[in-house]
Formats: C-alpha cells, sequence, structure tokens
C-alpha cells in the first residue's frame, strides 16, 4: 500500500503490537523504534479505552469502519468518540483505529486527515462519509517531517489490521451464524459446516499426516489438529473471555453456547476449553480464540 509517493521508499522495519495490562485484550498499541508514530486498534465498543490512554491525549488523526469508513481529526478524542457515539457518522461502527506522535500539531493533523481520506476513497474498499478535503501542498524541507510520517503510516496502519487503504480488501458481510457455504475453501473447512462438534475421528490427532498448529497472542493460547477436511481445537486451549465481539455476532453466540455446555470453564481473565471439539475451519477456530476476524495465518505449524 501506498498513501503517497515519496522520493524514496521507507525501510522494513519490525511492528510491535502491545496490549496494556488491565485492558482487553483486543485493544492494541502499534509502535516501531524507527518512528515516534503510535497507531491504536480496538473494537469501537471499547474504543473509549483508546482515548484514556496518554499516547492519545494530544493532537491525533482516526479511522472508523463499519457500513463504511470515517477519517476525523481531534485534539480531544475522549470528546469526539462520544460525539460519534450520540451522533454516529454511519450505520454501523465496528472498529477504531487512532494515529499519534508527540511531535503532532494542528496543521500536522489536517493534513494527514485529508491525505488519508484521498488514499481511503481512492482505493475504495468501502464508502467514506465526509466532505471533501483539500489536499495540502506539501513542500519537502518545511514538511519533511509530515512526508517521513506519511510514509511510515501504512505499515503501521496494516499492523494494527486497518484494511481502509488495501484495494484488495472486502469487508467481511454481517452474519448471524459463521457457516461458512459462501467462501472459498479455507484450511481444515468441510467436515463441520457450522457451531461445532463434539464427536469426530478419533484417532485424528495422533495420525502422521495430522497437521498442528499453535496460536499465541498476549494471554491467549490455543492449539489445533487439522486433518484433511478436519478442524480440531484442542482441550486446554485459552480463548478470550470477551463477552462481545467486533466482527461476526456468530463468534459471540458460540462462545456463549460453548459456556452454556460446560466446555468453556473460566480461567482467570480467560477462558479454557475442557475437551477438543471439531470447527468449521481453522480460520473459524481463530475467530474463536481472539473474538475477531482473523486469517488463518495467525497460526503457526509446528
Amino acid at each position: 500500500m501506498t498513501i503517497l509517493d515519496l522520493p524514496a521508499p521507507v525501510a522494513p522495519t519490525t511492528m510491535h503490537v502491545r496490549t496494556r495490562p488491565g485492558l482487553p485484550a483486543s485493544v492494541r498499541l502499534v509502535t516501531t523504534r524507527t518512528s515516534t508514530l503510535v497507531v491504536g486498534a480496538a473494537p469501537w465498543e471499547q474504543a473509549r479505552c483508546l482515548a484514556a490512554l496518554p499516547e492519545f491525549s494530544g493532537p491525533a488523526v482516526y479511522a472508523l469502519a463499519g457500513s463504511g469508513g470515517r477519517i476525523g481529526k481531534t485534539g480531544d478524542l475522549g470528546q469526539r468518540f462520544r460525539d460519534h457515539r450520540r451522533s454516529p457518522p454511519m450505520a454501523r461502527i465496528d472498529e477504531a483505529f487512532v494515529i499519534a506522535s508527540p511531535g503532532f500539531t494542528s496543521d500536522t493533523i489536517t493534513a494527514v486527515e485529508a491525505v488519508l481520506t484521498q488514499a481511503a476513497r481512492k482505493t475504495g474498499v468501502m464508502p467514506i462519509v465526509g466532505a471533501e478535503l483539500a489536499m495540502p501542498v506539501l513542500d519537502p524541507v518545511e514538511d519533511c517531517d509530515l512526508l517521513r510520517w506519511l510514509g511510515e503510516m501504512p505499515p503501521l496502519l496494516l499492523a494494527a489490521g486497518c484494511r481502509l487503504f488495501e484495494p484488495d480488501y472486502e469487508p467481511m458481510p454481517e452474519r448471524l451464524g459463521d457457516a461458512e457455504d459462501d467462501r472459498p475453501p479455507t484450511i481444515g473447512s468441510g467436515a463441520v459446516r457450522q457451531g461445532w462438534e463434539e464427536a469426530f475421528p478419533a484417532d485424528l490427532l495422533h495420525r502422521p499426516a495430522t497437521a498442528h498448529y499453535r496460536l499465541e497472542r498476549d494471554d491467549l493460547r490455543a492449539e489445533a489438529a487439522v486433518h484433511d477436511c478436519w478442524t480440531v481445537l484442542k482441550s486446554g486451549s485459552l480463548l478470550t473471555a470477551e463477552t462481545e465481539t467486533w466482527d461476526q455476532a456468530g463468534v459471540a453466540e458460540k462462545r456463549r453456547r460453548l459456556r452454556e455446555r460446560g466446555l468453556l470453564a473460566p480461567a482467570g481473565r480467560v477462558l479454557r476449553l475442557v475437551r477438543d471439539i471439531a470447527l468449521p475451519s481453522l480460520t473459524n477456530a481463530g475467530r474463536l480464540v481472539l473474538g475477531t476476524n482473523h486469517p488463518a495465518t495467525v497460526w503457526r505449524a509446528l
């Protein structure tokens, strides 16, 4: 993704995705050692947690994604998010992303808002609400800090999960269930169409051809086994205890039913799976563990 054509490409760097003690695991901060920028990401239900962080106490640019996209600037993130809750800019808001740096000024966020708004409209991932903004005329010398930040933003935003600027990304439609009938085949898909199954081939976990995977993120730990069309999430896996998810109502409903059946037990800040269960796919297993929409690449093959 390229938001702005720069004289020279920004060198590759390592992204650091972190959480904060006491906050939900879905509230994330993305940084890199080579930039003063910090990008915050959270489900809209938890966006107020971002506004309370010191990193976003000054001038910031934010992006909202849901039924459409909205990019804005603010010097008071908490107040702006409260305004958007009282008067939503679009029918549905799923995610919030915030960009800030100690060097940001009111002029900086005005320019960044315009550049990102134009970039999001150009890629056309989803309709962008809001008025047309005049693009700033940037000087390579006077605006060198701004130009550097604009070059550093794309990988940080992608690491945060923001896809507004990726033309190949299509947001997932709203679903009440988690059936995968309309999706292309995914790893370990086919044996279970929706929900979960407690019965599957007895020797599946021990077959030589069975592939084993591990997912690790903050306090969450999970292991899965895949053989042909079967995906099994293993007993002992630690799942998010969040009561709401931001991308699929079916994920939250499945976790509720698993708890009712006694298959998910509280384990401190997380939930522990107490027996092996078969799921629609490895991607679906990742959503169940994390409570968010992630591809199968969150799993590491063992």
